[in-house]
């Protein structure tokens, strides 16, 4: 087999990546930590058919405004693919058929957790809002706390766009 002296392989320095160390324990010191989910009711008193008007309000502003540093186009991503979720599962012809669709598709939503903390370790989501979408997931048991939740992203990405720092 042919030596490739100084081979770097693909774009970049060769050998180790950067900014790795090399050692696979690394500092405890810096050992980073995923949110811890904290859940939330999205309907008020005993009735699971009202949304907390709370949530799509003054909750919600709150909530853009603590990422207001997150790009809009990013928070749409999240939006949007989660809407792609919700229509694949809204295609069931009856409750029944969509509440069969919610279990086969819940992984997906799931997902967007590890989504969130990659968004984050990339720098470009707060860690405000990969509290918030850890928080949300925990929250949703079945179909109707999904698309509550979804009601309430909406609002959050109405206010988003009020408070973000882009033009």
């Amino acid at each position: 087999m042919p030596a490739y002296p100084n081979h770097q392989g693909r774009q970049g320095g060769g050998g180790q990546r950067q900014g790795y160390s090399g050692s696979r324990g690394g500092d405890q010191s810096e050992a980073r930590q995923l949110p811890t989910s904290r859940p939330l009711k999205y309907y008020k008193g005993d009735d699971s058919k009202a949304l907390d008007p709370d949530l799509i309000d003054t909750k919600a502003a709150d909530w853009a405004k603590s990422f207001a540093d997150l790009k809009t186009s990013q928070m749409r991503r999240f939006y949007d693919d989660l809407k792609a979720i919700e229509r694949k599962i809204m295609t069931g012809k009856d409750a029944q058929a969509q509440a069969e669709n919610f279990k086969r598709d819940w992984p997906m939503v799931v997902l967007f957790k590890a989504k969130a903390a990659y968004a984050e370790r990339r720098g470009v989501a707060p860690r405000a809002f990969t509290q918030f979408i850890f928080d949300h997931v925990a929250s949703i048991k079945n179909l109707n706390d999904f698309r509550s939740f979804l009601k309430v992203f909406e609002a959050v990405v109405a206010f988003h766009k009020f408070y973000s720092k882009e033009k």
